[in-house]
């Protein structure tokens, strides 16, 4: 096996979790979470993503790494003036309303039709506050 196979899926796992981390962080600070809320809400997200990643891994019989709702995650962390039960909800309405479409045939194929730069450029507009915010902080905490 090639160096280059285990280290590219370790960086992957790496970069995935650890963006997805700190993104979370960013949102529960911006709905004004507890420490203990926060540290629920990361336990959670990571209990969550090793039993489906296992899950699936199994499934598939192949290595298989799931990511969490980044985009919803780093809106809500652009976003301000929301409290915590807010956030919850829309989540639990996200959730919802994503299992629905995955369940609704005709509107599954519109969504897929979507291309892929304009979704990606859908999640780059959400994410970029969340990025420049974070490199302004590079200079005062390194």
């Amino acid at each position: 096996m090639r160096a280059s196979i285990p280290t590219s899926a370790f960086v992957a796992a790496i970069v995935g979790f650890g963006g997805t981390l700190a993104i979370i962080i960013a949102a529960a600070s911006a709905v004004g979470a507890t420490q203990i809320e926060t540290a629920s809400w990361v336990t959670a997200i990571c209990l969550a993503m090793a039993v489906e990643t296992a899950w699936l891994s199994w499934r598939t019989k192949m290595p298989v790494i799931t990511a969490w709702s980044t985009p919803g995650a780093a809106l809500i962390a652009a976003s301000s003036g929301f409290t915590m039960p807010e956030a919850v909800g829309a989540f639990i309405v996200t959730g919802a309303l994503l299992v629905v479409t995955g369940l609704f045939r005709p509107l599954t194929r519109l969504i897929a039709k979507i291309p892929g730069s304009v979704a990606s450029g859908m999640l780059a507009g959400i994410v970029v506050t969340f990025a420049m915010n974070a490199a302004k902080t590079v200079p005062a905490d390194p």
